[in-house]
C-alpha cells in the first residue's frame, strides 16, 4: 500500500468516516503496542500504511521504547519524533509514556483532517515551541462539518497536561464508537417498524415503535441533547490549549439537562441551557530557552562525533576500492574498449597479487555501507557511498600511477570538457534522486526537471568527439528524437507529482541519457565500420587451402573458431590458420600497402584487431566490437588524459564532499514527514 500522508496528498480530502475507520484500526493496533509496554513515540501521517483493501498498519518502530514496569513511563536522552506531531513532555525531554502517542494521534488527526499540520513554523525549534507554549486550534474552523464531539476529542488528545488527555488508546477508540454511533443513530418510521441508519447499504432492523419503552426514547433524546451541546459549544468558544474541554463531564451534563422529562412525548425537544463546561487548570509554561540551548547541543555533538566519522568512514571506502582497482589495472589493455577492460578482471580466471584479500575487504565495505543506512545520520548517504566506491575502482584501474587523494592540477581543468563526465555523474546520481522521490512538491519537481536537463546536456557534451553524427542516416535522426522524448517524459513524470511515478522517470532518464550517449558516438562507430569494410576490400586476403594444412594447424584452427560456431565461414581465409605473429605482419602490411594515407600509425593495432576479429568471427562480431569501442572510447579518451589531469581523483573528492554535505544535512534536519 500507500502512506496516509501519500493518500491525503493524492486525494486532498478524506471523508470523516474513512478517517474515523482508518483511526479506529491505528488505536487498535497502537493499544496493542500498549499493552504490550511499547510506546511508538513518532506517529505521524507518513508512519501510517494503508493496505490496498483499506486496513491501517503502524510501521516505522525505529524509536520506539519499552515502558519502565514500575513508573510506567520511559526517559530518552535525545529528541526523538517528528516536530509537527510530538507530544509537550516528549519535546522537552520528560518522563513520557503511552499517552505521548495519543498526543500524537490527536495531532495526526488534525492533519488529516484538515489537510493542515496544527502548527507550523520556520524550523524545528519554532514548531516545538509551539506545541509547548500555543493554543489548541480548532479543527473545526478549518473544516466546519466536523461533528462537535470528533473537534473536542481531537483537542482533548492534543491537551497539553497528559492527565487531561485520554488515558489509553482503547479508552479512545471505544469513546469514538460510542459517540459515532450516537451519531448516526436516526429513527425513521417505515411500515410501522424503526430503522437504524449506521451509514450501511441496508438499514439495521430494531423491535417495533409501539415496543419503545421510556428509556429508549430517554436514550434518544440524550443523543439529540449531546450533539445541540456539542454544536453550540463549538460555535460560541474558541478552545485554548490551556482550556480543554472536558468529555466526560460533557457527557455527564447531558443527562442533567433531559432529567426533566421522564415521559415520552411526540414533541420537539426545548431548547437545551447549557450550563458552562467545566475547564481544566491552565498548564505550565515551560522554557523555551532551555530547550532550544538543549537542542543545538545535541546537535553539535552529533556533528562532533557523527560527522568525523562519517567521513572516516567515506575515505577508507574510497581507499579500499582504490587500491583493489589498482590491484587489478594489471588486466587493463590499450586496445580493449571500455566495458571489456571493465570486466577483464572477472573474466582473466586468474588472481592478481592481493587481488583476493581486497575484493574480500570490498565486500565487507559494501556490507558495512549498507548497514550504516539504520544510523539515521548516514540513511541517506547510501548512494553516495556506492557512487564514490565505483569512481574509486574505477580511477585505481584505469590510473594507477595517479596518488590517491592526489589534488594537483584540478584548478586549471575545472571548466574544461575534460571534467564534463565528472560533472555528468554528479548531475545523473541527482536528477535519479529526484525521480526516486516520492510525493514530490512543486519546488522539487521542477528542481528534479532542470536535473535531468543538465545530465542530458552534460551526456550530449561529455564524448567531445571531432567526428560529428551523420544527420542525414535515419537511424541517427531516431536514436536523437528517442532521447529527447525520453527526456520529455521524464520531465513530464518528475512535474506531474504522480505518486505512481518511480521508476518511470528513471528509466526514461537512463534512456534518454544512453540516447544521448549513442547519438555522439555514432558518428565514430559509422565512420570505422566503412573503414573496415574498405579495408577488407582492398586489401588482398588468399582463401584458405584445406589440402595443404598440416593436420595439426587444422586441429589448432578448430579450438580457435569455436567449432559449431564460426566454422564455415573461418575455414574460408588462409590468415585463420596464422599465429598471432603471422596475423599481425600480414595485416600491418597489407593496411600499409594499400592503405597508407587513410589510417594513422598509430591506429594500426586497433584495426588490424578489427579485421582479425572479422575473418574469424563475421561482421556482426565485428560490429559489436566496432560499437564497444566507440561506446567506450570517451571514457578510453577520459582515461588517458586522467592520467595528468587527475579526473578521477576530482570526482572522488566531489562524491567526498558531497557525502558529507548530505550527512551534515541529516544530522541538522531530522525530520523526516
Amino acid at each position: 500500500g500507500q502512506t496516509l500522508s501519500a493518500t491525503l496528498k493524492k486525494e486532498r480530502v478524506l471523508p470523516i468516516g474513512r478517517v474515523l475507520d482508518l483511526f479506529d484500526g491505528v488505536l487498535k493496533g497502537l493499544s496493542g503496542g500498549h499493552e504490550k509496554g511499547n510506546i511508538h513515540r513518532d506517529i505521524k501521517p507518513s508512519n501510517i500504511l494503508i493496505t490496498p483493501d483499506g486496513r491501517p498498519k503502524i510501521v516505522d518502530f525505529g524509536i520506539a521504547k519499552k515502558v519502565d514496569k514500575e513508573t510506567g513511563s520511559t526517559k530518552t536522552t535525545e529528541l526523538a519524533g517528528t516536530a509537527y506531531f510530538i507530544a509537550p513532555e516528549q519535546a522537552l525531554g520528560k518522563d513520557i509514556d503511552t499517552r505521548a502517542d495519543l498526543y500524537s494521534i490527536g495531532a495526526s488527526m488534525y492533519y488529516v483532517l484538515t489537510g493542515r499540520f496544527p502548527y507550523n513554523g520556520k524550523n524545528t525549534i519554532d514548531i516545538i515551541q509551539k506545541h509547548i507554549n500555543e493554543p489548541v486550534p480548532n479543527p473545526a474552523k478549518l473544516r466546519p462539518d466536523l461533528p462537535g464531539w470528533l473537534s473536542m476529542a481531537i483537542q482533548k488528545l492534543m491537551s497539553k497536561n497528559p492527565d487531561e488527555r485520554f488515558q489509553t488508546a482503547k479508552e479512545t477508540y471505544l469513546y469514538f464508537n460510542k459517540m459515532r454511533a450516537e451519531d448516526q443513530l436516526r429513527i425513521n418510521n417505515a411500515h410501522g417498524r424503526a430503522t437504524v441508519d449506521l451509514g450501511v447499504e441496508s438499514g439495521l432492523k430494531i423491535a417495533d415503535e409501539e415496543n419503545y419503552t421510556t428509556e429508549h426514547v430517554r436514550q434518544q433524546r440524550a443523543s439529540d441533547a449531546y450533539r445541540a451541546l456539542s454544536a453550540r459549544h463549538v460555535r460560541q468558544h474558541t478552545l485554548s490549549s490551556t482550556q480543554m474541554p472536558n468529555l466526560d463531564d460533557l457527557s455527564t451534563a447531558v443527562p442533567a439537562v433531559i432529567a426533566q422529562d421522564e415521559a415520552p412525548s411526540d414533541k420537539a425537544a426545548q431548547p437545551v441551557q447549557a450550563r458552562p463546561l467545566p475547564l481544566p487548570k491552565p498548564a505550565k509554561k515551560s522554557s523555551f530557552s532551555s530547550l532550544q540551548t538543549t537542542l543545538w547541543l545535541k546537535t553539535c555533538l552529533s556533528l562532533l562525533v557523527l560527522l568525523p566519522l562519517f567521513l572516516a568512514f567515506a575515505g577508507f571506502v574510497g581507499y579500499v576500492f582504490f587500491t583493489l582497482g589498482k590491484i587489478c589495472s594489471v588486466y587493463v589493455t590499450e586496445n580493449a574498449g571500455f566495458i571489456q577492460n571493465l570486466l577483464a578482471p572477472l573474466s582473466s580466471g586468474k588472481m592478481a597479487e592481493g587481488q583476493m584479500l581486497y575484493t574480500a575487504l570490498a565486500l565487507v565495505t559494501l556490507a558495512a555501507v549498507f548497514a550504516s543506512s539504520a544510523i539515521k545520520a548516514y540513511a541517506r548517504t547510501t548512494v553516495i557511498l556506492l557512487a564514490l566506491a565505483g569512481a574509486a575502482y574505477i580511477a585505481g584501474l584505469f590510473t594507477p600511477e595517479v596518488k590517491f587523494f592526489d589534488a594537483s592540477h584540478i584548478s586549471q581543468y575545472l571548466f574544461s570538457p575534460e571534467y564534463y563526465l565528472c560533472y555528468l555523474i554528479l548531475a545523473a546520481a541527482w536528477a535519479i534522486s529526484m525521480c526516486w522521490r516520492l510525493n514530490r512538491s512543486t519546488a522539487e519537481g521542477i528542481f528534479g526537471a532542470a536535473l535531468v536537463v543538465l545530465a542530458c546536456t552534460l551526456a550530449y557534451c561529455a564524448a567531445s568527439l571531432t567526428i560529428r553524427p551523420d544527420m542525414a542516416a535515419a537511424s541517427t535522426k531516431i536514436l536523437f528524437a528517442g532521447a529527447i522524448l525520453c527526456a520529455l517524459i521524464s520531465i513530464y513524470h518528475l512535474t506531474a507529482k504522480s505518486e505512481q511515478s518511480v521508476l518511470a522517470p528513471t528509466l526514461c532518464l537512463l534512456l534518454s541519457l544512453g540516447g544521448f550517449w549513442l547519438y555522439d558516438v555514432s558518428g565514430l562507430a559509422g565512420r570505422m565500420q566503412t573503414t573496415v569494410h574498405t579495408l577488407v576490400d582492398i586489401i588482398p586476403m588468399a582463401d584458405a587451402q584445406q589440402k595443404q594444412l598440416g593436420d595439426e594447424l587444422s586441429k589448432e584452427y578448430d579450438k580457435i573458431s569455436r567449432r559449431g560456431l564460426f566454422n564455415s565461414f573461418a575455414r574460408d581465409k588462409e590468415i585463420n590458420y596464422m599465429d598471432s605473429e603471422q596475423k599481425y605482419e600480414v595485416l600491418s602490411k597489407g593496411i600499409s600497402t594499400h592503405a597508407g594515407a587513410l589510417i594513422a600509425q598509430e591506429d594500426y593495432p586497433l584495426y588490424i584487431s578489427l579485421l582479425e576479429t572479422y575473418y574469424l568471427r563475421g561482421n556482426s562480431k565485428t560490429f559489436l566490437r566496432i560499437w564497444d569501442y566507440a561506446v567506450g572510447y570517451p571514457l578510453s579518451n577520459f582515461n588517458r588524459n586522467a592520467q595528468n589531469n587527475n579526473a578521477y581523483y576530482f570526482l572522488v573528492m566531489i562524491l567526498f564532499i558531497a557525502a558529507g554535505i548530505t550527512c551534515t544535512g541529516s544530522i541538522l534536519f531530522k525530520e523526516d514527514l
